[in-house]
């Protein structure tokens, strides 16, 4: 800024005193004293109060610098003098200088640090802001910030900001590319849809402008033309992802027999065999072991002699699986005990067992055969190829999405990523 003075000063000096002599005067107080800049330029001693450093270039006075000429005023030469103020200071004067690489000290401090906002890099040469970024997940940041032990909790706002950031960027990178594939046409016929929608939401929210307006506020915080920039971009991403991977993810007749083989055991299930046994200690139950010998003997029945006994469940013991379809599959069961099993009928008692402490009875209690499902049967192919399809559709788009990472985003998205890690960790993290 420059100033030019082509007389004296001395009529605003004049001035300045003659109306310094008439301001009336004023008592001052006893023990007061002149209020300096120092005053109000040194640290405060209170402990909590909010204090900024910034860097001295940033906070210096401008240099004045003062030039006197001689110029010609029609026949007369007179005295001009210029003065002009230079800013030192980034970002100050009519230039308004680039910061360049001066760091701010950042101990801003009422209880802890609170950036607000900063440009985290370009997707599409979109800018992409934290405050923008934080909007949908501030509320469960805010809240996982207060939970657990501190650990616990950076490692959940990391999760939380790590998945929040995929989806925006591939929210980003797909809308993109859906814009730049739209013909005129389409164009056209998507204003004329939003049209249409936005009829349709101002006829269910009340029927005027304002009443759908007020509505939408209320229950998604967004106003109308928010609202359909929202739809907007849901329609070209589901159209998109319906154009570019639904095609891919194609899941053949092979596909389904293939999952139906790997899985037979859960569509097929082997049969069950469920095994009794009478379990009686040789220093203990002398006489019942005789009895029990002598009612086999007569023909009684398994489950009658084991509920005459008061055994626990009547005598049943344990359920197997018949893998190779018979006893002697079932690795589980002691060899002499397979041995033992391996021709009764059921509900018919084995010889006795005998061991150093106990004699034991087993028997074959029943044959259970869960119902098996065909893969000829539809809900079985049905239940097949959604889960194939949907395993396919996600690994198509994750390509897919990959492939427009590498030729769509400017700037390193990892980068961006721990910017945004940073941030919320200053922000939310109590640790």
């Amino acid at each position: 800024m420059k100033f030019t003075d082509i007389a004296s000063f001395t009529l605003i000096a004049a001035t300045a005193v003659l109306c310094g002599c008439f301001a009336g005067s004023e008592s001052i107080p006893e023990g007061s004293r002149n209020v300096l800049l120092e005053d109000f330029t040194t640290r405060s001693e209170v402990d909590g109060a909010l204090v900024l450093e910034v860097p001295e270039e940033v906070t210096a006075l401008p240099v004045v610098a003062t030039e006197k000429r001689e110029v010609e005023v029609g026949d007369t030469e007179v005295s001009e003098t210029t003065r002009e103020i230079i800013a030192s200071a980034p970002g100050i004067g009519p230039e308004g200088a680039e910061l360049g690489d001066i760091e701010f000290d950042e101990r801003v401090r009422v209880g802890r640090r609170w950036p607000i906002d900063g440009l985290i890099g370009q997707i599409n040469g979109r800018p992409v802001f934290a405050a923008e970024f934080f909007v949908p997940i501030e509320d469960r940041l805010l809240n996982i910030g207060r939970q657990g032990s501190p650990e616990q909790t950076r490692a959940a706002i990391l999760e939380i900001v790590r998945q929040r950031f995929t989806q925006f960027v591939n929210s980003e990178l797909v809308i993109a590319e859906a814009e730049s594939d739209m013909t005129p046409q389409m164009q056209e016929g998507l204003f004329g849809w939003l049209s249409d929608l936005k009829e349709e939401v101002t006829a269910q929210r009340g029927g005027t402008s304002f009443g759908a307006e007020q509505s939408l506020l209320d229950e998604t915080g967004l106003n109308m033309e928010e609202y359909l920039e929202q739809q907007r971009k849901l329609g070209l991403a589901g159209q998109l992802l319906r154009q570019k991977v639904e095609p891919r993810a194609i899941v053949s007749w092979r596909d389904v027999e293939q999952a139906y083989q790997a899985e037979l055991s859960t569509y097929q299930p082997p049969r069950k065999i469920v095994i009794g046994r009478i379990l009686l200690l040789n220093s203990r139950d002398g006489m019942q072991i005789e009895s029990t010998r002598q009612a086999f003997a007569n023909g009684n029945g398994f489950t009658s002699v084991a509920k005459e006994l008061g055994v626990k469940d009547d005598g049943v013991w344990r359920t197997f699986t018949l893998e190779e379809e018979t006893v002697s599959g079932i690795t589980d069961l002691a060899q002499n005990v397979r041995d033992a099993l391996q021709d009764v009928r059921i509900d018919e008692a084995t010889e006795a067992v005998e061991g150093r402490s106990s004699t034991a009875w087993y028997s074959i209690l029943a044959y259970e055969t869960p119902p098996s499902r065909s893969i000829f049967d539809s809900d079985v192919q049905l239940l097949i190829r959604n889960r194939l399809e949907s395993f396919a559709y996600d690994m198509e788009e994750s390509n897919y999405l990959n492939s427009l990472r590498r030729r769509w985003v400017n700037d390193d998205i990892r980068k961006m990523e721990i910017k945004l890690m940073q941030l919320a960790l200053r922000r939310y993290w109590q640790g």
